[in-house]
C-alpha cells in the first residue's frame, strides 16, 4: 500500500459503504458490528497495516464485547468469510479442543484497501490529525518500556537509603 497508511475512519466509512454494495445481505445484520470491531482491533494491533494483521481472540470474548453469544459470533464469522470480508480459523489443540480464533482480512477487504490506496485521496498529502492526543494502544514492548521508565523516576524508599547511607549522600550531592 505504499508509504502512506490510511486512516481508520476512512477505512470504516468505505467498508460500510461497500458492504451494502457488494454484500447486501450483510448490510442490516450484526455482521457489520462484528466486522467493524475486527477491523478496529486489526488496525490498532498492526498500527494501520491491515494487509499483514492477524488477530487471535476467542469467539466468547468477541461475543461479550459485542453483546452476542459465542455461537452467534461463529455464525457471523462464517457469513463474513463466505462473503470474503474476513478469513478465520481456529486451530485444534492437542486435547481436541479448538484454540483462539485467528482472524485476518479477506479478499473483499483487501480489494477495498487497494482501491483506497490508489484513489486520489491516497496520493495527495494529508494534514495531520487535528487532535494530537489520539494514540494507539501501546504494544507489549512499549508497556514494558514505560514501566521501566516509571520505576526509574520513582524515588527510592527511605528503608533502602537507611541501609546504604553512601547512596543517600550521593543522591543529595546535586541538591545544594
Amino acid at each position: 500500500m505504499g508509504g502512506s497508511i490510511l486512516t481508520l475512519d476512512t477505512i470504516l466509512s468505505a467498508t460500510f459503504h461497500f458492504v451494502r454494495k457488494w454484500s447486501p445481505d450483510l448490510s442490516r445484520s450484526a455482521s457489520r458490528d462484528l466486522l467493524r470491531f475486527v477491523v478496529i482491533r486489526l488496525y490498532d494491533q498492526e498500527r494501520g497495516k491491515l494487509l499483514t494483521a492477524q488477530l487471535a481472540v476467542s469467539q466468547g470474548t468477541l461475543g461479550r464485547k459485542l453483546g452476542l453469544s459465542r455461537q452467534w459470533v461463529g455464525i457471523l464469522l462464517a457469513r463474513l468469510q463466505a462473503t470474503g470480508w474476513v478469513e478465520y480459523y481456529a486451530p485444534v489443540l492437542e486435547d481436541g479442543m479448538h484454540g483462539s480464533t485467528v482472524v485476518r482480512i479477506g479478499r473483499q477487504l483487501k480489494r477495498l484497501l487497494v482501491m483506497l490506496s490508489k484513489s486520489k485521496w491516497g496520493k495527495k498529502p494529508v494534514k495531520p490529525a487535528a487532535n494530537s492526543r489520539w494514540h494507539f494502544s501501546p504494544s507489549k514492548r512499549e508497556k514494558e518500556y514505560l514501566l521501566i521508565l516509571e520505576k526509574e523516576k520513582a524515588p527510592l524508599p527511605p528503608s533502602l537509603l537507611d541501609k546504604i547511607p553512601l547512596l543517600r549522600t550521593w543522591l543529595k550531592r546535586g541538591e545544594t
